[in-house]
């Protein structure tokens, strides 16, 4: 049970007894999602958060202008939803969306509160994937006032390598801000500038 992607995970960050695994693992639910497939809608409300087995998924937002705004990526053993929605039980801002086919591991906001409750070991794993996602936003907004769009774009490629053969590049250029022929040029020249 231990080479489960979801306990693998847990057992990185936790002293979780193997004894609990099966029990755990019973509080979510395996999902297939074919590729474009909503996951979650703005303005409804996140009941649920995805653990990612196999794929991809884009979280998003749209502007007043009507333009979305790409707003984050997962992909495998990484979790994702709209964490100020799932923890108030409000109505989203943003969406979210399967960028290729996606086999998901899915827990509702009424299992995550019971297994927080029995199992201390999960508690503390959940503890530690919200202070990681609050980490995240935190070094995403600095990155986002301090660093040009070439070294937000060279930090995004170090931090998921993957992004670049799995993304269509609208979506990364949404995500850093700029039009996609301005990421097209800063492409270029980080190529060059690694020939050289």
């Amino acid at each position: 049970m231990t080479h489960h992607p979801l306990i693998a995970a847990i057992k990185s960050h936790t002293d979780f007894p193997d004894d609990e695994a099966a029990g755990f693992l019973s509080f979510f639910e395996e999902k297939q999602y074919r590729r474009n497939a909503m996951l979650l809608e703005e303005g409804k409300v996140a009941h649920e958060v995805f653990f990612i087995i196999k794929g991809a998924l884009r979280q998003y937002i749209v502007t007043e202008e009507g333009h979305e705004r790409t707003c984050n990526f997962a992909f495998e053993n990484e979790f994702l939803t709209d964490l100020e929605s799932f923890s108030r039980q409000s109505r989203t801002a943003s969406s979210i969306v399967a960028l290729e086919h996606t086999t998901c591991l899915v827990i509702t906001c009424i299992n995550l509160v019971q297994i927080i409750k029995a199992s201390p070991s999960a508690a503390e794993f959940f503890r530690i994937v919200v202070e990681n996602v609050a980490t995240e936003n935190i070094r995403r907004t600095k990155s986002l006032l301090s660093l040009s769009p070439e070294k937000q774009f060279a930090e995004l490629v170090h931090n998921k390598p993957e992004i670049l053969q799995r993304v269509p590049q609208r979506y990364i250029a949404q995500f850093l801000g700029i039009a996609p022929e301005s990421l097209s040029r800063i492409r270029k020249r980080l190529m060059e500038h690694q020939k050289s």
